[in-house]
């Protein structure tokens, strides 16, 4: 596993601070992570409640097919690269190691599950920061 290290420069704990300074108001922290190894360096921006949504299909017994529609909100990471670039294959992988340094508390299990949705230089993955949240309450 490669290593990541951290140069924090900015947290932010209330929604307030973060649309005072002309940030998005839906983030309350944000951190700047390096990683040396793949020569990256990005900000890391938790939002906590981002609405999202899916559908299912769902095959009925007599074979018809029906599409359940749900929605709800969760917390989502967002990495942007502002110094170097990540491979696509390597992209996943530094987002969770990013997250992990960043908010530890983090569900670790849920997080190796999430799908990473990738836009360079733009990286996002959907998962709870607990004590962040828990301080927001």
């Amino acid at each position: 596993m490669k290593s990541l290290t951290l140069a924090m420069s900015v947290f932010l704990a209330v929604f307030g601070v973060a649309h005072a300074q002309g940030m998005d108001p839906d983030v309350v922290f944000e951190r700047t992570v390096r990683d040396d190894d793949r020569g990256v360096r990005a900000v890391i921006r938790y939002r906590p409640e981002v609405f999202f949504g899916g559908q299912d299909e769902i095959v009925n017994d007599d074979g018809t097919v029906s599409i359940l529609f749900w929605d709800g909100f969760t917390g989502e990471f967002t990495a942007e690269v502002i110094e170097g670039s990540l491979a696509e294959d390597d992209a996943g992988a530094f987002l969770r190691e990013a997250v992990i340094a960043v908010c530890p508390s983090v569900e670790r299990a849920r997080l190796e599950n999430e799908w990473v949705n990738i836009r360079p230089p733009y990286y996002s993955i959907y998962s709870q920061c607990p004590e962040v949240d828990d301080r927001l309450e």
